[in-house]
C-alpha cells in the first residue's frame, strides 16, 4: 500500500483503512477487509518484525549483559521492545497520532528511512533498556526502572514518524 497524495514517507492510507494485504503464497496476493483485531494483528506482526530486525544488534546485546542489578538488560529490554511494538502498532494502524506532527500513519519502508532506522531502532532500545537499568539503580526501585523503559520506547516511537521526515527533508537537502 502507497499513499500517493498524503507526506512523503508515511503510510496514511493504512492507518485510514480497514483493509490489509494478504499474501496466498506463489506470488498470489490481494487486500482484504479485516476487523478491528484483525488489523492489530496485522500491524503488530509488521512492527513486530521492524524493530527486531533493525534493532538486532542491540538485543543481541542485551542478551549477552551480564546481571548484575535486580533490573538487569533482559528485564529492561523486554519492556522496552514490547512497548515498541505496541506503539508503533497503534500508530500504523491509526489508533493514536505520532507525537508532533498532524499525519497518521506508520513511517514506508523506502531506502533512506530504512537508512534511518539501522540508528534509530537499536539507539531508541539501548536508551531505554540500559537507562532503565540506570535509573532503576539510582532510584533503588526495580519498577522506575521498568516504567523508565517503557516510557522512553514509548516516547521514542511516538517521536519517530516526525523525526522521518525530518530525515527525509535533510537528506533531499543533501542530494537535491
Amino acid at each position: 500500500m502507497r499513499h500517493r497524495d498524503g507526506p512523503v514517507g508515511r503510510e496514511t492510507d493504512i492507518a485510514e483503512s480497514s483493509q490489509r494485504w494478504v499474501w496466498y503464497g506463489y506470488g498470489s496476493a490481494t487486500r482484504t477487509e479485516k476487523n478491528g483485531i484483525g488489523r492489530f494483528l496485522d500491524d503488530t506482526t509488521r512492527i513486530y518484525a521492524e524493530v527486531s530486525v533493525f534493532a538486532l544488534p542491540t538485543l543481541l546485546f542485551i542478551m549477552g549483559y551480564p546481571i548484575t542489578t535486580p533490573v538487569d538488560a533482559k528485564a529492561t529490554g523486554i519492556v522496552g521492545w514490547a512497548t515498541m511494538t505496541f506503539v508503533g502498532t497503534l500508530i500504523r494502524g491509526g489508533w493514536v497520532r505520532p507525537l508532533a506532527t498532524e499525519t497518521r500513519g506508520w513511517v514506508t519502508l523506502s531506502p533512506w528511512l530504512l537508512v534511518l532506522r539501522l540508528g534509530y531502532f537499536p539507539a531508541a532500545l539501548a536508551l531505554a533498556t540500559f537507562g532503565g537499568i540506570a535509573v532503576a539503580g539510582l532510584a533503588g526501585s526495580a519498577v522506575v526502572g521498568l516504567l523508565w523503559a517503557g516510557g522512553i520506547a514509548a516516547v521514542t516511537m511516538s517521536v519517530f514518524p516526525r523525526v522521518a521526515s525530518a530525515w527525509l527533508r535533510w537528506v533531499r537537502g543533501l542530494t537535491a
